[in-house]
């Protein structure tokens, strides 16, 4: 077989060349983000705070969880109109950047998510962290907190810096 009879395909030639053969400029290629779907979350969000949590098995919380989450919510002076809860196991492992085109806030807890599921390096929980031009307090999840009157107050003391 000659090299003239050679055929290369064109998809296995542009990943061998990924530098042009013929100098000159190269246009960079854009790697083009799809927007999030229209989030739905629970609450009205009237003051700009979010509320991450992480739920594969149902649309929120159950009945346990979310009369915990709004005996918290009492305790800070907030109800559920002032709140967007949102499940990130809508769209999971999306940047917090996203997040923020998607659903308006100023501040937000997030329970039971890391932060490199936000793509942000390591953030200590229950410290008040300002990322992007929002608040965030990361949190254990709602279900450990529950059991842990520990954790409680460390939530406690982590919500007093971020609201009150």
């Amino acid at each position: 077989m000659s090299f003239d009879q050679l055929q290369l395909d064109p998809y296995l030639l542009a990943r061998i060349y990924n530098q042009p053969i013929i100098p000159g400029k190269s246009a960079p290629v854009v790697k083009e983000q799809k927007p999030l779907p229209k989030i739905k979350y629970l609450g009205e969000n009237q003051k700009n705070i979010a509320l991450f949590i992480q739920n594969e098995n149902s649309a929120y919380l159950n009945d346990e969880l979310f009369n915990l989450l709004t005996n918290i919510l009492n305790a800070c002076k907030l109800g559920m109109q002032d709140v967007a809860l949102v499940n990130t196991a809508q769209v999971p492992n999306t940047p917090l950047a996203m997040w923020q085109q998607a659903v308006n806030m100023r501040k937000c807890v997030v329970f039971g998510i890391t932060p490199a599921s936000l793509g942000l390096e390591p953030l200590p929980e229950y410290q008040v962290h300002s990322v992007g031009g929002i608040q965030l307090l990361f949190s254990h999840p709602l279900e450990m907190i529950a059991a842990d009157k520990l954790l409680k107050g460390k939530l406690w003391n982590g919500l007093k810096q971020l609201f009150l």
